[in-house]
């Protein structure tokens, strides 16, 4: 082989290595959709067991590590700008003296928050 083929056949590997490096966020979701499949067909939920054996299809098509931190980093955008709401909101009911649902929104921001501890450690999972 000349030094010209030596080079390209080096240069292709470097670009192609990475696309065939392990996405271990993804082998992760793989396996989970896997366990679940084997806990619906243990209860002979043949149903579930479809919807999951095509999910299992699309993850092992589809996914990809930069797509499954870009989907999580959404939902925590999307949880805080619930969050940014519910404290609107909190201020609106105390500005009108209606502490009564001021009380319950607070209980729900609790709530929310905590759905974005789970999702900000998630995201901290996923990323290597």
């Amino acid at each position: 082989m000349n030094k010209t083929k030596v080079a390209l056949s080096i240069l292709m590997l470097g670009l192609v290595a990475p696309a065939l490096a392990a996405s271990p966020a993804c082998e992760r979701k793989e396996a989970e959709i896997k366990n679940q499949i084997q806990h619906a067909t243990q209860n002979n939920n043949s149903h579930r067991v479809r919807g999951l054996e095509k999910a299992l299809s699309q993850v092992q098509t589809h996914c990809t590590d930069a797509g499954l931190i870009k989907d999580k980093k959404e939902d925590i955008a999307d949880q805080q700008e619930d969050i940014d709401e519910l404290l609107a909101k909190i201020e609106e009911k105390k500005s009108e003296g209606r502490y009564d649902k001021v009380e319950k929104l607070e209980n729900k921001l609790a709530r929310e928050r905590e759905d974005l501890q789970t999702l900000q450690q998630e995201l901290k999972e996923l990323k290597p």
